[in-house]
């Protein structure tokens, strides 16, 4: 009788092994989505699901700025490497014109869709915002992923199956804002029921159940902030720079960049500004750009250390 031996993981499985894991440290806040999301595509990419149907088309809904479109990036990059994300933002398909252009023309000029399959054949397609789209929109989307393919207006037709297509949306964020304190599972039923009353359901149909993003709590603003100002300080460490900075800056930071309306998008700008301007008042005067970062009043200092 033969005896069996089982194979090592290859290293396209090693790494989606770690897929929850490598979401985790990028995405901070979310571990509900990203656990579901990476599940999801595991069973997919390895074969444990039939690839047919809508099992590569996923909603994610939530307020601004809690990392929608990051997860979406971030999971291009590490299923898929550089280069394979597309974002189209819905807000420039409200006429029907705009629609068009996504399909190209008879004449052969390339439109949206074929641009962007000429990028990412494979890969991942983020629709930004879909409630904001006309609704001749949602016809051409509920088409394509209906037959995982687009017709486009020269008649050639774009297979679709390599791609997972990501939707956004909004709805139901200012029920769940100021709510961060609440059980998930609370917000979640919030969220899909605004989002129920809002789209038809056969577009529903082709997500399954929504990835529904917490608004962010302080600890989660805290951790984004330390894992920015990681990467601050090592862009000027690559220049000969050494910074050091304490727990009270990033708590600093997290005041003054986060708004509860557009979550964590502000913190890096306020970042740049704030460490920048420490930064460049030392250089001013006549320091080396080294030191520790301390509070000083409504405003970060760079000190000798």
């Amino acid at each position: 009788m033969s005896k069996r031996t089982s194979k090592s993981p290859t290293p396209r499985t090693t790494a989606l092994g770690r897929l929850f894991e490598d979401l985790s440290s990028r995405i901070l806040g979310q571990a509900e989505v990203l656990e579901r999301l990476s599940r999801a595509v595991q069973r997919l990419e390895l074969g444990g699901v039939p690839p047919g149907g809508c099992a590569r088309c996923f909603l994610f809904a939530g307020p601004t700025g809690v990392g929608k479109t990051e997860t979406a990036q971030n999971l291009a990059d590490l299923v898929f490497g550089p280069d394979h994300f597309i974002r189209f933002d819905c807000a420039e398909f409200k006429t029907l014109d705009r629609v068009g252009d996504l399909l190209g023309n008879r004449s052969g000029d390339a439109g949206r869709f074929q641009q962007s399959y000429g990028q990412a054949s494979r890969g991942v397609w983020l629709f930004d915002e879909i409630e904001k789209a006309h609704p001749e929109f949602v016809h051409l989307f509920l088409a394509m992923t209906e037959a995982n393919r687009v017709t486009l207006a020269s008649g050639d037709t774009l297979d679709l199956s390599g791609l997972y297509i990501v939707v956004t949306s909004n709805l139901g964020s200012a029920e769940i804002l100021g709510r961060e304190h609440l059980p998930f599972v609370s917000l979640e039923k919030r969220v899909v029921r605004s989002i129920e009353r809002h789209f038809r359901p056969e577009l529903l149909r082709r997500f399954g159940h929504p990835y529904v993003f917490r608004p962010l709590g302080r600890a989660a603003q805290e951790a984004i902030v330390a894992l920015h100002l990681k990467n601050f300080i090592q862009w000027h460490a690559s220049r000969g720079r050494t910074l050091m900075v304490g727990p009270e800056v990033a708590r600093f930071l997290a005041v003054v960049g986060f708004s509860p309306r557009l979550g964590a998008g502000p913190l890096l700008a306020a970042i740049h500004q704030c460490m920048g301007d420490a930064v460049t008042e030392n250089l001013l005067a006549g320091g080396t750009g080294s030191g520790r970062v301390i509070v000083h009043g409504d405003h970060l200092k760079l000190v000798a250390s």
